[in-house]
């Protein structure tokens, strides 16, 4: 019963993650209801990455909020279904859920943060 129980909030929150793809208010409050833990590791995650999307940094590596949010999106998000159609469809709302932290989710709390 506990495992599911977990495992529908998990695919709640990743509909929520994939309908609210592009809303940094819900993108924000959607890592703020996380439990501490997975907030803390995430937002952690999100500002590393966040040093990568400076010009200075993209010139180097080649790689903008773009690649990086592609690059990054499956180790946050799953798509709970087998259907290759909805699992495409979701890929680019994963994505886009992941370049919307990049760009405005403020992670400067964990400035320091080792």
């Amino acid at each position: 019963m506990y495992k599911c129980s977990f495992v529908s909030s998990l695919i709640y929150l990743t509909e929520r993650c994939v309908t609210n793809c592009d809303d940094e208010t819900i993108s924000s409050s959607i890592v703020a209801s996380l439990p501490n833990i997975n907030r803390l590791v995430l937002c952690f995650i999100i500002r590393f990455l966040q040093i990568f999307c400076k010009p200075e940094i993209i010139r180097v590596t080649k790689m903008d909020m773009n690649n990086l949010a592609m690059v990054w999106a499956p180790n946050f998000l799953r798509c709970p279904s087998n259907e290759p159609k909805i699992i495409f469809e979701n890929t680019r709302k994963e994505m886009t859920f992941v370049r919307t932290l990049l760009n405005s989710f403020d992670t400067e709390f964990m400035e320091g943060v080792k």
